[in-house]
């Protein structure tokens, strides 16, 4: 028998997945930008892919070894992350990450973990002594706009969609999606909107949901 409450899984990855912003982090800890700076970046609301072709450049200054050390060793995963994905690989559940963030550091922590998972991040490379950052996904689209239409391919093809955000690039998706649940600054947001959401503080509860819909289909 076939459910239609099968449900897919989409989030981002910087201040959601991770407990802390890892590109902020990178960012602050080699000294390549202000504490100024990022908190402008959320205050004005800069699309992220604007905000780190601008910045995120920068790195290119530090050797990539010691990024993805840094990263490694500092950038944590929130708790029943990686319970939550290695469910939906088991259990052929639809999970993407979609993030501004660039796989310079991202690739390296789910690897470290050993976690699998589809996503779309930006290409971060070198040219010389410089480095571009580019959104090939993108393709015409904000990343807020990308975000959103992975919720809606997705409830096109009668999943409920859950997402998990942090940030203001997050809010259209979050709106859309069936279940958001939201940590940072993506909860007064959606409170003005009158979004309900559910509080990002693990994965668990996540989870949980995601465990009732197999049990359901296996009874």
């Amino acid at each position: 028998m076939k459910y239609s409450k099968r449900y897919a899984l989409i989030s981002d990855f910087d201040g959601t997945i991770t407990t802390r912003d890892a590109g902020d982090f990178i960012l602050l800890h080699f000294r390549l930008v202000s504490k100024k700076d990022i908190d402008e970046g959320y205050s004005k609301n800069i699309p992220v892919e604007k905000w780190m072709k601008k910045y995120f450049c920068r790195a290119a200054k530090i050797k990539k070894n010691l990024i993805e050390k840094a990263v490694v060793s500092k950038i944590k995963l929130r708790p029943q992350f990686r319970e939550t994905a290695d469910f939906c690989l088991k259990n052929r559940i639809p999970f993407e990450i979609t993030s501004g963030g660039v796989d310079l550091y991202s690739k390296p922590i789910l690897k470290a973990r050993k976690i699998k998972v589809k996503s779309f991040f930006g290409k971060f490379r070198y040219k010389g002594k410089k480095a571009c950052i580019e959104y090939p996904y993108l393709k015409n689209m904000t990343l807020s706009q990308f975000k959103k239409s992975r919720v809606l391919h997705y409830q096109k093809k009668g999943f409920k969609v859950i997402f998990c955000g942090d940030a203001p690039n997050d809010l259209e998706a979050a709106k859309a999606a069936d279940t958001a649940f939201a940590s940072r600054f993506l909860p007064a947001l959606l409170r003005r909107e009158k979004k309900h959401y559910k509080r990002l503080v693990s994965f668990s509860g996540v989870l949980k949901i995601l465990k009732k819909q197999i049990s359901k289909r296996n009874q």
